[in-house]
């Protein structure tokens, strides 16, 4: 039997590059999709690596990378709301386009594309946990480009392959996080007051970066998987016990993270003091204030269905996966 060989967009980029260490653990051949060559630095502690810089808008770059590919996991996409509707759109889903145009005329057996839950838009009033028998309707530029990537994906699938997997992760959390929210977290986590206003007790749901790379592999290995779309979230957890899940994670690291500590204990004080908490997360652009609640926030997730193919979490207390994000600075 020869050997299995994995091509991985976006190899370097936050989630693409723990599908590529899962892949490698599971002794299949990957080749890592990057952007510039310099990304190959990611990937010299891994054998069995074979760095591609590709371009998913040149189809033939990705020729090239997909010849004698058995898997495709499509990960690259742009994320940063502020590159605006039009480039969305051109990266998201004429990218994928090309991807998928690619796969089928290499032969290419199956295929990962790696949505967001943010296709499903705002649907807090649904007052339940979303699952993909929802419709989806995405209200923002990103979420719609994500969708019209769902969409072209399925199209040409259905014409002339390959078979054809759709995950949508939730709030994905873990080390080597250079999402533009996830940097902005970091930064005001160490200087400002963190506070959820009157969402204190709504609850969010949240996945660790691992796990979204684990059920990726999983689910293109999983017979019965190909057509279906599966969500990706493990667990839920309100914003105060967020709170005190950052604070147990900031002692149990042992670092001296004397300003995160102070921080984050005023934040806890602030989110009890309702008034003052909803004042103060109603201040825009504050130096001192830094609001976590986003529109849609409030809306939590189920992931029945993946498990329902035998995936199982690892990372299930938000504690444990703050403290893998802490511990990454070390």
């Amino acid at each position: 039997m020869s050997e299995q060989i994995a091509f991985v967009t976006g190899a370097n980029g936050f989630m693409g590059s723990w599908v590529v260490r899962a892949l490698c653990k599971r002794g299949i051949r990957v080749r890592a999709g990057i952007h510039r060559a310099n990304g190959a630095d990611r990937f010299t502690d891994i054998s069995n690596v074979e760095p591609m810089v590709i371009d998913i808008l040149s189809q033939p770059s990705l020729l090239c990378a997909l010849d004698g590919a058995d898997f495709v996991y499509h990960f690259a996409a742009l994320i940063d709301p502020k590159a605006g509707k039009e480039r969305l759109t051109q990266v998201n889903m004429e990218g994928t386009k090309n991807v998928w145009q690619c796969a089928a005329k290499r032969g290419v057996r199956k295929a990962l594309y790696c949505s967001s839950a943010a296709v499903y838009g705002l649907l807090a009033s649904s007052g339940q946990p979303i699952s993909e028998d929802v419709k989806p309707r995405a209200v923002e530029p990103y979420g719609r480009s994500k969708l019209m990537g769902e969409s072209i994906a399925r199209e040409i699938a259905a014409i002339s392959g390959p078979n054809t997997v759709i995950i949508r992760p939730v709030a994905v959390f873990g080390p080597g996080d250079r999402t533009p929210f996830g940097q902005l977290l970091r930064s005001a986590a160490v200087s400002k007051l963190l506070l959820g206003g009157a969402a204190a007790a709504w609850s969010f749901s949240f996945t660790h970066v691992e796990d979204v790379a684990e059920a990726a592999v999983h689910l293109m290995h999983t017979e019965g998987a190909e057509g279906h779309v599966f969500n990706v979230a493990a667990e839920t957890v309100s914003f105060d016990e967020a709170f005190q899940a950052y604070l147990r994670a900031l002692e149990r690291s042992g670092r001296s993270l004397w300003r995160a500590r102070l921080w984050a204990r005023l934040s806890a004080l602030a989110q009890r003091l309702s008034p003052i908490a909803n004042s103060l997360a109603r201040l825009k652009r504050n130096q001192f204030v830094f609001p976590i609640w986003r529109p849609g926030f409030d809306i939590t997730y189920t992931s029945g269905k993946l498990l329902d193919t035998s995936f199982r979490f690892k990372w299930n207390r938000f504690e444990d996966v703050l403290l893998s994000c802490i511990a990454e600075n070390k």
